[in-house]
């Protein structure tokens, strides 16, 4: 009786043992499942911010009663807020040509320096540290007239890598931009 326990209790610490690396092994698999690697979702991707800088000067073409007129201010604050929209950072965004104080002027202009993300190259040398990223879909803001949307997607939007891009400006404008993965 008494070697059928000591073997009763061996199998029972064998069958413990078992159970406990199925439970260790399952929960491993559970929690690399979670972590998605760039290689294994196409929709990430292993990216690097870059500095860019742009001189934008906005022009109100063709005066009519659509046309919208900024301020420096006005001008300044907008461009700020679509940098950041497409995921810039670390933008610096100082307004110039500016002759009336406060007012709408006819050819405001600002001076940006930010940085972008743009996919890691294989042969890329620089300094930057390599991030994960993934492609957002951003909507600029239609409280922006058509003819800034334009002028942005002409000047500004060529400093961004960009996928899936809509024309026009109405319905409001989107595109796909690289974004980090945790922010």
């Amino acid at each position: 009786m008494e070697i059928a326990a000591v073997s009763g209790f061996v199998r029972l610490r064998s069958v413990r043992r078992r159970i406990a690396a199925v439970v260790l092994v399952s929960n491993l698999v559970a929690g690399s499942a979670g972590a998605v690697s760039p290689a294994a979702n196409p929709e990430m991707t292993v990216a690097k911010w870059v500095p860019r800088t742009v001189h934008f000067m906005y022009a109100a073409v063709a005066p009519s009663s659509d046309t919208t007129f900024y301020s420096c201010d006005s001008l300044q604050e907008r461009i700020s807020a679509i940098l950041r929209r497409l995921g810039a950072r670390d933008a610096v965004v100082k307004p110039f040509g500016c002759f009336t104080s406060g007012g709408a002027e006819k050819f405001p202009g600002v001076d940006a320096t930010f940085s972008v993300l743009e996919p890691a190259g294989t042969g890329d040398q620089g300094e930057s540290k390599k991030i994960e990223a993934h492609w957002e879909k951003v909507t600029l803001s239609p409280d922006d007239s058509c003819g800034l949307i334009e002028q942005v997607k002409q000047h500004i939007l060529p400093l961004f890598p960009t996928r899936n891009q809509t024309s026009g400006c109405s319905p409001p404008f989107s595109v796909e931009v690289l974004q980090p993965v945790s922010r």
